[in-house]
Parts: C-alpha cells; sequence; structure tokens
C-alpha cells in the first residue's frame, strides 16, 4: 500500500507541473513568426493601379411557376424556381493607389523584413 500511495503521489506531482507549465510557447509557435507582420507591397510595377482578384457570386433568378392541370391530368400547385443566370467566378478588379508626391522617394521593391531568431535557437 505505501509503495501504491508513493506512486500516486509521483504521478500527481508530475500532473500539476506539468499542467502549469503549458501556458508557454512551444518551440514550433514560435519559429512560426505568428505575430510577425510584413509590410503591404504594391504588386503592380506601375504603382498607379492595382489589381485585386475578387470573388463573384452566382447570380440567380427567381420565377413564379403558375398553377395549371397537367397533360396527364395531374394539377401542378405552383412553385418558385431558382435559375442559376451566371455561375461564380473570380474577376479581377482595378483599386485606384494615391499617387505620392515628389520624385521617387521609396525604392521600387522593399526591403526584407528583419525578424528576431525564436528564443532559444542558435545564431551562425
Amino acid at each position: 500500500m505505501k509503495v501504491f500511495t508513493l506512486i500516486s503521489l509521483v504521478f500527481l506531482s508530475s500532473l500539476i507541473n506539468g499542467c502549469a507549465s503549458t501556458n508557454q510557447k512551444s518551440l514550433l509557435e514560435e519559429r512560426a513568426g505568428y505575430g510577425f507582420t510584413a509590410p503591404p507591397m504594391n504588386m503592380s510595377g506601375q504603382g498607379g493601379v492595382k489589381y485585386v482578384p475578387t470573388r463573384m457570386p452566382e447570380q440567380v433568378v427567381v420565377a413564379w411557376l403558375h398553377a395549371k392541370e397537367l397533360p396527364s391530368k395531374d394539377y401542378f400547385w405552383g412553385s418558385w424556381l431558382s435559375i442559376v443566370v451566371a455561375p461564380e467566378a473570380w474577376e479581377m478588379k482595378k483599386v485606384p493607389i494615391p499617387k505620392t508626391s515628389g520624385p521617387k522617394s521609396k525604392p521600387r521593391t522593399q526591403d526584407k523584413p528583419v525578424q528576431k531568431p525564436p528564443k532559444g535557437s542558435r545564431g551562425p
């Protein structure tokens, strides 16, 4: 019985210590860089117009079919009918970007963002 009690105490103490230390970030979360936000980049080389892919929903027309007697002598009560006129698709839409004043103040390509290495890793 004494051995069972000791094993139970060791098990319970490992649970308490393990649960108390789980609120820290894991090494994988630090390496993923979830908190890092890159600066916005203008992908078009012109600088005046930016094309953005936009999801266009399908176009649906709703029609009412009136009640009538069918050739087979069955009576059709009538119902609403949804007709897809145009399927959903992606379109490239122009989004105007205001021009900056003065000569080219920013380089055409932005510098690569620098991120701090994760904790616990060894640098070169």
